[in-house]
Formats: C-alpha cells, sequence, structure tokens
C-alpha cells in the first residue's frame, strides 16, 4: 500500500506540479578552483571542527548572496498576493531509505562557511536517524538538492512548495573547458534551477544562476 512518508511524497510532489508551471534553466559551472582549496583544506577542517567539507556550504553561501539581487526568488506566490521573506532559510534535500527530507538552514545568509558545513552534517545526521523537530524542516525559503552526490549530470527538480524555486546541484566532472582561447581541463559542474513561472521569468532565472 501507498502510505506513510512515501504518501506525504507524493501528495506534495502532486500538488506542486498541479500548483506551479515549473521551467527549468540549466548553468554550468567552474568549479575548478574550489575543488583544490577544498582538498588543501578538508582533512585539517576535519580534525578542527569535526565535520567534512562539502561544496554545500559554498553553494548555499552563494546562493544566499544572490537571493538578496534577487528577490523574486526568496518569495511565494498565491493567487492574490506575492510574499516577500526578509529571511534566508535554505533547504537541503536529504535521501532516506524512507524517502526524502528536507531540513532548514535557518538564516543561512548570517552563518559563516565552517558554521554552514556542520550545521549541514548536523542536520543530515538526525535526518537519517529520523532525529528531525518540526522546526528543523519549517520554513525554508530556498531549497537546495544535490543530485550529483549519486553521479548526475543533470536534473529538473520539482519546486518545494510554497517556495517559488529550487536549486539542482549535480556532479563534478573533469571537462576540456576554454581559458584564453585554450582548451584545458577543468572540474565542471551543471546547476539545474526550476522556478515558479507565475512569479519568476526566465531571465531572472539566468540571471541569478550567474550571480
Amino acid at each position: 500500500p501507498l502510505e506513510g512518508v512515501r504518501k506525504l511524497i507524493a501528495d506534495h510532489m502532486v500538488k506542486s506540479k498541479h500548483t506551479s508551471p515549473h521551467v527549468t534553466t540549466f548553468e554550468e559551472i567552474d568549479f575548478t578552483e574550489l575543488v583544490a582549496y577544498r582538498n588543501s583544506v578538508k582533512e585539517e577542517f576535519k580534525a578542527n571542527y569535526g565535520a567534512n567539507l562539502t561544496f554545500m556550504p559554498f553553494i548555499i553561501k552563494a546562493a544566499t548572496t544572490a537571493l538578496k539581487e534577487y528577490p523574486k526568488i526568496n518569495a511565494s506566490i498565491t493567487d492574490k498576493e506575492i510574499i516577500y521573506k526578509n529571511y534566508y532559510n535554505i533547504g537541503i534535500a536529504v535521501a532516506r531509505e524512507d524517502g526524502l527530507i528536507v531540513p532548514v538552514i535557518k538564516d543561512a545568509d548570517k552563518k559563516t562557511i565552517v558554521e554552514l558545513a556542520v550545521e549541514i552534517n548536523q542536520l543530515g545526521l538526525k535526518a537519517r536517524n529520523n532525529g528531525l523537530r518540526p522546526d528543523d524542516v519549517s520554513d525554508g525559503t530556498l531549497t537546495v538538492t544535490n543530485a550529483g552526490m549519486f553521479g548526475a549530470t543533470a536534473s529538473t527538480p520539482i519546486i518545494n512548495q510554497p517556495q517559488v524555486a529550487i536549486l539542482g546541484v549535480h556532479a563534478i566532472v573533469k571537462r576540456p573547458w576554454v581559458v584564453n582561447n585554450q582548451i584545458v581541463i577543468r572540474d565542471i559542474s551543471t546547476f539545474g534551477m526550476s522556478f515558479d513561472h507565475r512569479l519568476i521569468d526566465g531571465h531572472i532565472a539566468v540571471q541569478f544562476l550567474h550571480q
């Protein structure tokens, strides 16, 4: 039978597709410098803070900076009004055997890379151990989902209602890349952002990703 968490997820996904006209735009991101930096500090970081340093804290920091430039992406919409949020709570989709769950980092824009990395580790552990509280999964303004950790190079994620956008992060792979008119090998990821076309137009979504 379709029941429990799986039923809740199914209902939530169907509601989202019925509510929001989804469009997804893609952008290729050069991670080469960040990959080198992370590789140089990750062991020391783990020893000092007891948490793995992933790319997610850097992505969240960049996303919150861009959200302040493009406030429609940090909003929600009803039939009668647009609700702009003056806080930046970033949901992180976590895969579990029971199904996907999205713990939320509150006031992510006010936190350092170290604080974000530690909190991501803590929330992920709580999610996988079924230890999340209602407050841990509420009031998100943008969700980031990392299909890349499973090897995906692109996807079109479904918006987490009542948000109006979701950022899909994908695998970082070595690709030929043009730098100063020379073909070199770089570490490249593709980001795919699905957005609610009732509120967000394509040029805003593209500018957000470029930011």
